[in-house]
């Protein structure tokens, strides 16, 4: 996913040159500021979720990439990297339930159904590929 095509209001466009830059602790720090003021902020969230990733936190990860699926279901690269955090720390079978109703909840969406008919079956087959 590239982080130049999620869509960002101003606000997070610091956190996202952080990223970018790969100074993830920056960018959590700057997120966790930007969610204390609005906890509805899902792109703030999905951007926190990628830090967390970057850094090892995979569990705090999938809990912002749930918190975004929650906010905004048509996300569809919370849902993706939702799946595959929980793939890299093991849970295959939350895995699969978390695309599927990833797909239940955006049956027209077609990178959501690329998502959840290959994502997994992909992950076996070749291992983690980001």
């Amino acid at each position: 996913m590239e982080l130049e095509s999620i869509n960002l209001n101003g606000q997070l466009s610091q956190a996202n040159e952080y990223l970018i830059s790969q100074e993830n602790t920056k960018a959590i720090n700057f997120l966790n500021n930007v969610l204390d003021d609005d906890p509805t902020m899902d792109n703030a969230w999905l951007l926190l979720g990628i830090a967390k990733r970057r850094i090892g936190e995979f569990i705090d990860a999938i809990q912002c990439f749930k918190t975004v699926t929650e906010l905004k279901p048509s996300i569809e690269e919370a849902w993706g990297l939702y799946t595959v955090t929980l793939l890299d720390i093991g849970d295959f079978s939350t895995a699969e339930a978390v695309i599927q109703k990833a797909y239940e909840l955006n049956p027209t969406n077609e990178k959501i159904k690329f998502y959840q008919e290959n994502l997994i079956r992909i992950y076996k087959k070749f291992g983690p590929f980001f």
